[in-house]
């Protein structure tokens, strides 16, 4: 699949749109590895709502958002390492 849509003439808007999706799976890869310690429950609760110019938004109830604010820079490094790049800039927890 990612080599057809390599091959794909596609829009500026649709590629970005691809990438975030790309960004989005990484994060979520990487915060249910990284916060394995935490209640299943928990987790199943954390929503990676969206990427735009390097900033990555994270939907988490009040405590969750806290502890993951707090290894926002592990999870920042985390998600860059999987992607092979710099890309995720800054982490915004909002409170659901």
């Amino acid at each position: 699949v990612g080599s057809i849509i390599g091959n794909l003439h596609l829009s500026t808007k649709s590629k970005d749109a691809i990438f975030a999706l790309k960004v989005k799976k990484a994060a979520e890869d990487v915060i249910a590895n990284v916060c394995q310690d935490l209640p299943k429950e928990a987790i199943a609760q954390i929503k990676v709502k969206s990427f735009t110019n390097g900033q990555l938004t994270i939907l988490a109830p009040t405590l969750v958002s806290l502890e993951l604010k707090m290894r926002s820079e592990g999870l920042k490094d985390q998600i860059n390492k999987a992607l092979a790049k710099d890309i995720v800039k800054k982490i915004v927890f909002r409170v659901e």
